[in-house]
C-alpha cells in the first residue's frame, strides 16, 4: 500500500508518494513558497490542517491539505511571532501551539483552536540571572503524553523549560539544568503512548547537539511540575580511536523512538566522512531501570540529516539530507530494529535542487494520512 509524504526544503513544499511494492518515491506536488518552511505541525484532531513558518523571518502559516487533490492551500498568515522559529508543537486538542525560536531565544504561544492561528504571547527562554552570559536558543517544544506539560529544550542555556497547560497563561514552572555546553536539541518521552491513553511517561530521552550524546532521565510527576533525574548518557558514535577524526566537530540532529518503544534512532551530522549516519540504540529494561545500547550506524546516503521520521507502521525511516547525492532516502527496519545498509528507495538531490536558487536539500520529511 502506498504512503504519502510531506517534504520541505527552502523555497519548496512537496507532496510525494512512497510505493513500497516498487519501491520508489514520486513527487506529486512542488509548491514554491517564500523562505524556509523547515518544520510542520499537523493538527492531531484534523489532519488536513498544517502549521509551518518561514525560519528566515517572523512569519507563521496555516495550510489546508487535500491529499486526494494533491493540493496545499494557504489559509492564514501571521507576522507577529518571533523571528527564526525552528519548531512547532501542538496540544492534544489542537487548541494551543508552541513555537520555539533558535534565533530569538524565545517561545511563542498561539491559539489554534478550531483551525485558527491567533498570536497570544512571546516568552523569553533565558533566565536573566541563572543564564547570565549565555545566548538562549529554544529549539523544540515536546508535549508530554498526559497532555498537560510542554518541555522546551534550550540548546543555548543548557536547560529544559516546563510549561503548564493547565493554567490559562501557560506559566513556566520549572527549569531543569543540562550539563554545561551539551546543547539540548530534541527529545522524546518514553514509553510511546497512545494519544488517547493519557498515562504519564516514565523517562525522557534528550539528544544533545554539541556532545552527540543522549541523556536518559527518570521522570517524577508532581502536582506542579515534572522532575528530571539523569540516569545515564550515551554516545551516538561507535567507539574507537579511528572515530575521533570522523566525529570531530559533529553535531547531532534528530531523535526518534520506534513505535514499539524498543529502539531509539538519532542522526549524526557534520562528519568528516563522505556520508553521514543514523545511529541505532536498543532500549534495555533491567533492575536498575531503562538504559540504551548503541547497536551501530547506518549511512543516510547524503550529508546533514537534520530531520528524519519513523513511518506510521514503524517499518521504515524517512530521512532528509540537506546535502550530498541523495535528498530523501527510505531506510528499511528489520524485525530486530537494525536498519538495512542500502536504502530501499530515494530521491536524488539533482531531482529536487536546481542551480540558481537555494541549493539546500530537505529539512523535513514525514508520512501524512
Amino acid at each position: 500500500m502506498s504512503r504519502r509524504l510531506l517534504i520541505a526544503r527552502p523555497g519548496h513544499i512537496y507532496l510525494a508518494t512512497y510505493s513500497p511494492a516498487s519501491p520508489s518515491i514520486s513527487i506529486d506536488l512542488d509548491l514554491p513558497v517564500a523562505g524556509n518552511p523547515s518544520w510542520f505541525a499537523i493538527s492531531p484532531t484534523d489532519s488536513s490542517l498544517l502549521y509551518t513558518f518561514d525560519e528566515n523571518a517572523a512569519t507563521t502559516f496555516l495550510y489546508k491539505l487535500d491529499l486526494a487533490a494533491n493540493t496545499l492551500t494557504k489559509a492564514a498568515e501571521r507576522n507577529d511571532g518571533s523571528e527564526g522559529v525552528c519548531h512547532l508543537g501542538l496540544s492534544k486538542d489542537s487548541g494551543i501551539m508552541v513555537g520555539s525560536s533558535w534565533a530569538s531565544g524565545t517561545v511563542d504561544i498561539w491559539n489554534t483552536s478550531n483551525g485558527s492561528l491567533d498570536f497570544v504571547k512571546t516568552m523569553p527562554s533565558k533566565h536573566p540571572q541563572l543564564d547570565a552570559g549565555k545566548v538562549a536558543r529554544a529549539h523544540q517544544a515536546v508535549l508530554d503524553p498526559t497532555g498537560r506539560w510542554f518541555v522546551v529544550n534550550d540548546l543555548g542555556t543548557d536547560s529544559l523549560l516546563v510549561l503548564d497547560l493547565a493554567s490559562a497563561d501557560m506559566p513556566l514552572v520549572k527549569r531543569a539544568i543540562v550539563p554545561n555546553g551539551w546543547g539540548p536539541r530534541h527529545g522524546v518521552f518514553y514509553p510511546p503512548r497512545d494519544d488517547d491513553d493519557g498515562a504519564a511517561a516514565t523517562h525522557y530521552m534528550l539528544l544533545c547537539e554539541k556532545t552527540n550524546r543522549v541523556i536518559v532521565y527518570d521522570l517524577k510527576y508532581m502536582d506542579e511540575s515534572i522532575a528530571f533525574l539523569p540516569s545515564g548518557t550515551y554516545s551516538t558514535f561507535v567507539e574507537g580511536d579511528a572515530e575521533v577524526e570522523r566525529t570531530e566537530g559533529a553535531a547531532a540532529g534528530e531523535i526518534a523512538l520506534s513505535r514499539d518503544g524498543k529502539h531509539v534512532y538519532t542522526s549524526n551530522r557534520l562528519l568528516n566522512a563522505p556520508t553521514e549516519t543514523i545511529a541505532h540504540f536498543k532500549v534495555l529494561q533491567g533492575e536498575e531501570g531503562v538504559s540504551l545500547e548503541l547497536v551501530g550506524e547506518t549511512s543516510t546516503g547524503g550529508k546533514h540529516p537534520r530531520m528524519f521520521s519513523v513511518s506510521r507502521d514503524g517499518g521504515e525511516l524517512f530521512v532528509g539530507n540537506q546535502e550530498g547525492e541523495w535528498a530523501v532516502v527510505v531506510l528499511k527496519r528489520r524485525d530486530d530494529g537494525t536498519l538495512e545498509e542500502k536504502p530501499v528507495a530515494g530521491i536524488r538531490m539533482d531531482e529536487l535542487v536546481k542551480p540558481g536558487g537555494d541549493e539546500r536539500g530537505p529539512m523535513f520529511v514525514l508520512e501524512v494520512v
